[in-house]
């Protein structure tokens, strides 16, 4: 599918305000649902749907796009009866870069992930620390909620997807904290 047809159905769901579910071509990306509340050149910005719940946002690469469909459960319309219908963007003109995807979801919420789904079937989470050399820095928080004592860099070429606001990371902020804790000395 061509990145202008893409857009096309994107901005016409988002219009809509139409449930899609959107699969992608990395080879470990999993199945996105969910409403389109942002559509730029080169990303495009979900509310995911998680059993007909809203669970945070999920920018991903137009150019990754495999396939759309309408959604045809449930989950759209109970979504529809959810206190955070109907689903906004949490930024504005982030979308046509991947810099600029990071910065505006990186800011948005105390935690954000990236995504790298063609090398690893796996998700990093941390607060933003810098973007240098085409590199995007994160203070990682590891599963068991402690951090990182430095922060970790990752091409930015190679970001596939970037989420912030889901449950997963709601609860891993209150466990960790929302910054890395000062170091001892």
């Amino acid at each position: 599918m061509s990145t202008k047809k893409v857009q096309s159905q994107l901005r016409a769901a988002a219009l809509e305000q139409r449930m899609l579910r959107i699969e992608r071509k990395p080879k470990f990306a999993d199945r996105l649902d969910g409403f389109i509340v942002g559509v730029g050149s080169k990303w495009a910005l979900l509310a995911r749907i998680a059993e007909g719940h809203f669970d945070g946002y999920f920018a991903f690469r137009i150019r990754d796009v495999r396939r759309i469909r309408s959604d045809t459960t449930f989950m759209g319309a109970f979504a529809r009866t959810q206190p955070e219908w109907p689903p906004t963007s949490p930024f504005e003109h982030a979308l046509d870069s991947t810099e600029g995807v990071i910065l505006a979801l990186g800011q948005s919420g105390p935690l954000f992930g990236i995504l790298k789904d063609n090398e690893h079937d796996a998700m990093w989470v941390g607060g933003y620390d810098d973007i240098i050399k085409k590199m995007v820095y994160l203070h990682e928080v590891r599963p068991d909620a402690s951090w990182h004592d430095e922060p970790l860099g990752y091409k930015l070429k190679a970001i596939t997807g970037v989420e912030t606001g889901t449950r997963y990371m709601t609860a891993l902020a209150a466990i960790s904290g929302t910054e890395p804790p000062a170091p001892a000395g």
